[in-house]
């Protein structure tokens, strides 16, 4: 038992010095504020005949006004959630008027309860405004037992429509973003992805709600009178008998008293651990959070699964689609052109509030693409007509995974065939084919909430790609996690990517990424294409200020050779740069070196005891940098950058058109596979 309330409630114990003081004055108020709540209701235990309880609450008064009660209020609590949830759905949405209606539905918890019971009665009695209409029709709701629950719900809801709002208000909304782009339609959306995120609330609010409407008095007594076994719920059987029955009186203030202390104790559970351990499979548990490194995981199978075998070329260039993204948005100050051919995978590059995921936005149907379109092949998804998020063939993946965490992650990677109207088992198949592609079948049964940011990187792909898209939109997905596991989902996205023909639109700030993953480059500055290009010709010669500053190396790309030890490109032509030891090359297949400008030394003639690296180089530009010469320079069709002091330009000669050796340090390049 000790074990179980451990795992469900664990509470860190802190030490003095990670505790703020308080302030003795605050403490001792605190105290005082304490003692005027504990105080009465001990007065009042000793008044309490303890050993008659059970006589005392089995007589006819007592049994009949429990009873009713306990009806009434679970009536009322019903009422009260199949109304007032949809109502903070309503009112935790912005329109025109919600800060008027947000008051009015509070209105009810600060007005005194008799004035509450008489706007009842002026409403719905034999002389209110709807209640001739109501008793015409032979339905008479004043002081009947209707009118207790009507009561109870008025001063009630209320209770759960703060608390379910606040939490809606206050939530993260990027699941349910990812879920409309799985294909998730409102239902499906608010049952499956938003009521769990705020499941807390509202088990709160519920609670609240009963134990507001179980101690209900004044607007009953106004609005239902108290007759014996109809309307005279508990808290006016305690007032009516406080003077002729005081110990009846009391045994029924101990069980509101217990009752209030049992509904405010369920407001401390922690809703949400509980939700997810019974949403999890049997017999799983989930394995605590941070258990695994993010770069702790394990090798990337190569092969495609057997549950979904790799298509043959043929087949995946049949599949492939180009994607044009054009949109103008005057809120956001963005006016963007993207075409990305198809298979291709373009990196759109550039600084912050650039444009960038408002671009991956409109493409994913999350933002509307006003005066332009967007067109997945011959298929318009925004322009003459809209199609939503989640049924244009395009998946999503953002920098924030968003696993949803109430789920295991076999029902998250499901979740997308779902929504596309495959059958659970069909669907938790293709899950299953999907986790095994990238690596991550043993975390099937494990709760979403309890993956390291590898595994979840692994897992949202997974998930994007069980939707079977035709174009896929990275929007960062690597930026959080470290080199290793960055380097692992590289070579992950790379060969699903070539796997399933998808065509790619790239945003990411890492120019390894782009070295790896893009086959061309779009740069946005203040909202405007400022360059675009194939990626090789932009990181080796960019055009834009941003493009210059966030390469600083150069990028020559060619064919991996050697081995680990050795790590090789031939750039063709005779041409092989040799890189550092202890890095994966993958023979045959294309790679790019990555060379600082730092590591290139320039000479006339190539210096004695034959350097692993020496390239004939041609000078295109020089440019002064800082302290140093930025020295632009051509080899075999390849640009190189080299900085250069200016004692070396004056002694060497160099101007454009010079020819010089380019000498490049091995230790310093680093070999990067490309798909």
């Amino acid at each position: 038992m000790t074990l179980a309330r451990t795992a469900l409630w664990p509470l860190p114990r802190r030490s003095r010095a990670a505790r703020a003081p308080l302030p003795l004055t605050v403490a001792l108020l605190g105290l005082a504020g304490a003692a005027l709540i504990i105080l009465p209701l001990a007065g009042m235990g000793t008044r309490v005949a303890w050993g008659r309880l059970p006589e005392l609450l089995s007589s006819p008064s007592a049994t009949a006004a429990l009873g009713l009660s306990l009806r009434t209020c679970l009536a009322s609590t019903t009422i009260c959630v199949l109304l007032g949830a949809p109502l903070a759905l309503l009112l935790s949405r912005q329109w025109r008027g919600v800060r008027l209606a947000r008051v009015l539905a509070v209105l009810p918890m600060t007005m005194p309860p008799v004035v509450a019971g008489i706007a009842l009665l002026a409403t719905l009695g034999k002389k209110g405004v709807l209640g001739g209409v109501l008793d015409a029709w032979g339905m008479r709701i004043a002081f009947s037992t209707t009118a207790v629950v009507i009561a109870q719900v008025f001063v009630a809801m209320p209770f759960l429509v703060v608390t379910l709002e606040a939490a809606l208000r206050s939530r993260d909304e990027r699941a349910e973003m990812i879920a409309r782009t799985l294909g998730a339609g409102p239902w499906r959306l608010l049952v499956r992805i938003t009521l769990p995120m705020v499941g807390p609330a509202l088990a709160r609010g519920t609670a609240l709600a009963l134990g507001r409407g179980l101690g209900e008095f004044g607007a009953t007594i106004a609005f239902a009178g108290s007759k014996e076994g109809v309307t005279r719920t508990m808290p006016l059987a305690i007032y009516l008998q406080r003077e002729e029955d005081t110990a009846t009186a009391l045994a029924l203030a101990v069980v509101l008293i217990a009752a209030a202390a049992l509904v405010v104790g369920a407001t401390t559970v922690p809703w949400g651990t509980l939700l997810q351990r019974w949403l999890l499979p049997a017999g799983r548990s989930p394995a605590p959070s941070g258990t695994e490194h993010p770069s702790a995981l394990p090798p990337v199978p190569m092969p495609a699964s057997q549950d979904e075998p790799a298509l043959p070329h043929t087949q995946r260039n049949a599949r492939r689609l180009p994607l044009t993204i054009s949109f103008t948005s005057a809120e956001r100050d963005v006016s963007v052109c993207l075409e990305i051919g198809a298979g291709r995978r373009l990196a759109l590059i550039g600084p912050n509030g650039s444009g960038k995921s408002t671009a991956c936005l409109v493409a994913a149907g999350l933002l509307d693409a006003t005066g332009g379109e967007v067109r997945l092949g011959e298929r318009v998804l925004d322009g003459t007509g809209f199609v939503p998020a989640g049924q244009r063939g395009i998946a999503l993946l953002s920098q924030e995974p968003g696993i949803f965490a109430h789920m295991s992650v076999l029902e998250n990677v499901a979740f997308g065939p779902r929504c596309q109207g495959l059958g659970r088992r069909a669907a938790r198949e293709r899950a299953r084919a999907e986790l095994v592609a990238v690596g991550a079948e043993h975390l099937a049964g494990r709760s979403g909430g309890a993956l390291s940011g590898g595994q979840a990187a692994r897992v949202a792909l997974a998930r994007a790609l069980a939707t079977s898209p035709r174009a896929l939109i990275l929007d960062e997905p690597m930026a959080a996690l470290d080199a290793g596991a960055r380097q692992e989902m590289r070579s992950l996205v790379t060969r699903r990517a070539s796997e399933e023909g998808l065509t790619v639109l790239l945003v990411t700030h890492d120019v390894l990424d782009i070295a790896s993953l893009a086959d061309d480059v779009v740069v946005l500055e203040a909202g405007r294409v400022v360059e675009r290009g194939e990626a090789a010709r932009v990181l080796s010669a960019p055009g834009s200020d941003f493009t210059a500053r966030l390469t600083g190396m150069s990028i020559l790309m060619g064919t991996a050779a050697g081995s680990r030890e050795d790590p090789r490109v031939d750039l063709g032509a005779g041409m092989v740069i040799h890189g550092r030891p202890d890095q994966e090359v993958r023979e045959g297949e294309p790679a790019a070196a990555l060379i600082p400008p730092e590591a290139v030394a320039l000479y006339e003639e190539a210096p004695s005891g034959s350097p692993r690296n020496a390239l004939p180089a041609v000078v295109r530009t020089v440019e002064r940098s800082g302290a140093l010469v930025s020295v632009g320079l051509e080899s075999g069709g390849h640009r190189l950058a080299a900085s250069v002091t200016a004692a070396a330009v004056a002694q060497l000669g160099i101007a454009p058109d010079r020819e010089l050796i380019a000498i490049i340090k091995a230790v310093e390049v680093r070999v990067v596979p490309r798909g």
